[in-house]
């Protein structure tokens, strides 16, 4: 009869460990971010565990509540799992200051037998034991008290401000506090350079540059009450109007930025506090057609910032413009646009890396009128397109054939992880032996356990010495098991995303909006799409998934190839020498080998997304390999497509060369160190990148002599 097999237990050797820091810092910055980290990683380090970290820093992240903490709630999900042994944290506030919610978490860990550990006073607490749940009881019934007498002296201190006519939180823009904590008029601003930036400074300061204009916050704000008030505009229009005078806001951190929607907003609502008022609600929460009476309104003119007549013109021109909304009792659903949230502009990207500001980039969101759906640009953000939003179907289309694009077929899918596995000899060089390791590691561990079953079974040893034995061998097993080589990982991630991209591409296709979405999630971090071409301009995938992006680049000249042979010419002759490409899809005319170029020319500009010279130095090795040819050929044909950077032709086409040869060698190089049963699949691939790389020169010579003409 078969002995009966011990049932496999994993290593529990994961320590959660758990970092919060509240929006409000103590003097001594004893709960900093950084010296809980390494009070933790020390305890992780002196008991022999993996630290696994989750952290809730940021904004304000009140320990009394669960609402504003995702990684709490991811830590509390992954206690369960059996190779977690303890939960670390630096004290027990960090955890929580909330009675009820520490109950239920020291639940949790006595259900799971699962450690609680202060790294600060580096004490375990067994919440198995009537002791350690009687003391950490204790400890969060205090920590509940202080965070409540903290929030009773909060409010009071908050009524007793209110009660004198101050304020409370930030000042509103263009104003700052005096000794008193009164409002009174900002001295800060922001220089407008030449070259369109703006540096911070104060009144008083000298300029950076010559010819430097000043624009100060208290100014902008004059500016933008006047107006408002003056001229029959939004304030959308209005703050495209500010900015192409060269204002600006200020960010939290007393930083100048592009004025938006909302900034016109937030200076309008705070018509009150400019006029010395202090309300019970926040400026955002006031609704502007609620106001009454707004000539018996007692401003306090010796503490206003701005001439009273002007703000109380500001308060009844809100109300005439705005409309209380009608409350139909029932929800419209809302509807789940499947590239929300990832689509950039591809405007403010440029702006983006002009600037090294990444505040500047700005989503496309979801927006529906006249029946129809669309991706529509932030409001209010000035970055130089002309079209403001693109219909749904028409990003989602483009978005379809960069999906069909990277989709692999399947008879290429093994020859992809091949390559994958070969490129990365350099990682199996440093274990060579490994899978032998592996079986001679696993084999010996189980002829341990058969040697204590023996033992047990003559009496040798005890039952307790067996089963530790046999627990200890089994956890080993288990260790070797789950080892993998990086060659390994990088097959089965690879594997994994050439699955995901085909799924997508049947979602794409026949799913619904909600399962779009949520696969376009999952495989893409980010979409640049540019208005005004109507193209996307950039990608990227998630950090798991660029190993694929490289190796997809080995397979397109091949397939491309592969389709050439097999295809028509655009004179409908099948496998003939003779050539001619028209305008629209080529730049000049040839026979032969010229043909076989501009095939391959032709098929990028046609399947792929144009990308201009600079986004293919931000991208991995296969969108230089494939968009460089569509960037070089999207110049070349038209006159009105210069690049956002105002590249000239030649030059252009000189760096698409460079870049091209510099490209295809590196693939090359990638190639010849594969091992000979994958050059066998692959020697297709490697012929055409050298075939091509030959040939660059001398197409790119005809781009620049058709570019000069």
């Amino acid at each position: 009869m078969p002995r009966k097999q011990t049932p496999k237990l994993a290593v529990r050797n994961v320590a959660l460990c758990y970092i919060r820091q509240s929006q409000t810092r103590d003097e001594d910055d004893n709960n900093s971010p950084k010296r809980q980290r390494h009070n933790i990683q020390r305890v992780c380090e002196q008991n022999g565990w993996i630290p696994e970290w989750y952290e809730d820093v940021g904004g304000h992240r009140s320990g009394t509540s669960e609402d504003k903490r995702p990684e709490w709630l991811a830590l509390k999900r992954r206690i369960s799992d059996p190779d977690v042994t303890a939960v670390v944290a630096n004290d027990l506030s960090r955890l929580h200051r909330n009675l009820a919610g520490l109950s239920n978490l020291i639940d949790a860990l006595e259900k799971n037998n699962v450690t609680l550990v202060l790294a600060a006073s580096n004490n375990d607490i067994d919440v198995t034991t009537l002791t350690g749940q009687i003391y950490a009881q204790i400890r969060g019934l205090m920590d509940a008290f202080y965070a409540k007498d903290v929030a009773v002296k909060s409010v009071d201190n908050i009524e007793y401000r209110k009660g004198q006519g101050k304020t409370i939180g930030m000042p509103p823009f263009g104003t700052q506090r005096d000794e008193e904590g009164y409002l009174i008029p900002s001295k800060r601003g922001a220089w407008l350079l030449p070259d369109g930036s703006f540096v911070a400074g104060k009144v008083g300061d000298e300029p950076p540059h010559k010819e430097a204009v000043w624009r100060g916050y208290y100014a902008c704000v004059h500016q933008i009450l006047t107006r408002y008030v003056a001229e029959d505009i939004g304030m959308q229009r209005l703050s495209y109007q500010m900015n192409r005078e060269g204002w600006c806001f200020r960010d939290r951190k007393k930083r100048p930025r592009p004025i938006t929607e909302d900034d016109i907003r937030r200076v309008l609502s705070n018509w009150g506090e400019y006029g010395g008022l202090v309300f019970d609600e926040p400026a955002k929460d006031r609704k502007a057609y609620e106001l009454q009476n707004i000539d018996e309104i007692s401003f306090i003119e010796e503490r206003a910032v701005f001439p009273i007549d002007l703000l109380r013109e500001v308060a009844r021109t809100r109300k005439e413009r705005s409309i209380q909304p009608v409350d139909h009792g029932v929800n419209q659903e809302t509807y789940p646009y499947p590239l929300a949230s990832i689509v950039y502009c591809a405007h403010c990207e440029a702006l983006t890396q002009r600037e090294d500001d990444p505040r500047l980039r700005t989503r496309l969101g979801g927006a529906s009128s006249g029946g129809k759906r669309r991706y529509r640009h932030k409001a209010g953000v000035d970055c130089g397109t002309h079209n403001r939003s693109v219909l749904c179907h028409e990003l989602e289309y483009d978005f379809g054939r960069l999906i069909e694009l990277l989709t692999i077929k399947p008879d290429a899918a093994d020859l992809m992880i091949e390559l994958a596995i070969q490129s990365d000899k350099g990682f199996a060089a440093e274990h060579p032996n490994l899978e032998e390791e592996k079986k001679m590691a696993i084999a010996r561990c189980r002829r341990r356990i058969d040697a204590a079953v023996h033992l047990y079974r003559d009496g040798v040893i005890t039952r307790e010495e067996y089963l530790a034995d046999v627990e200890r061998n089994e956890r080993e097993i288990a260790h070797w098991e789950a080892r993998t080589s990086e060659t390994e990982k990088a097959a089965l991630e690879l594997a994994m995303c050439v699955d995901m991209v085909e799924k997508l591409g049947k979602l794409w296709k026949w799913g619904t909006p909600d399962e779009q979405q949520a696969m376009a999630r999952s495989l893409f971090t980010e979409i640049v799409f540019d208005l005004d071409t109507r193209r996307i301009t950039d990608f990227k995938l998630k950090p798991w998934a660029d190993r694929f992006l490289t190796i997809r680049a080995a397979l397109y000249e091949y397939e491309t190839d592969e389709n050439d042979g097999d295809s028509d010419n655009d004179n409908g002759n099948s496998g003939g020498n003779e050539g001619t490409m028209n305008e629209n899809t080529s730049v000049y005319k040839g026979k032969g080998e010229e043909d076989d170029q501009a095939a391959v020319v032709k098929g990028m500009y046609t399947h792929l997304p144009h990308k201009p010279v600079w986004g293919i130095l931000r991208l991995p090795l296969v969108e230089a390999f494939f968009c460089t040819f569509s960037s070089a050929y999207n110049a070349a044909l038209s006159t009105k497509n210069l690049f956002a950077q105002g590249f000239k032709r030649k030059s252009t086409i000189r760096c698409v060369s460079k870049l091209y040869t510099m490209y295809s060698n590196k693939l090359c190089a990638m190639l010849r160190r594969s091992s000979a049963s994958a050059m066998s699949h692959s020697r297709a691939t490697l012929s055409m990148t050298s075939r091509h790389n030959d040939n660059c020169k001398a197409t790119c010579s005809r781009w620049v002599v058709y570019a000069s003409q």
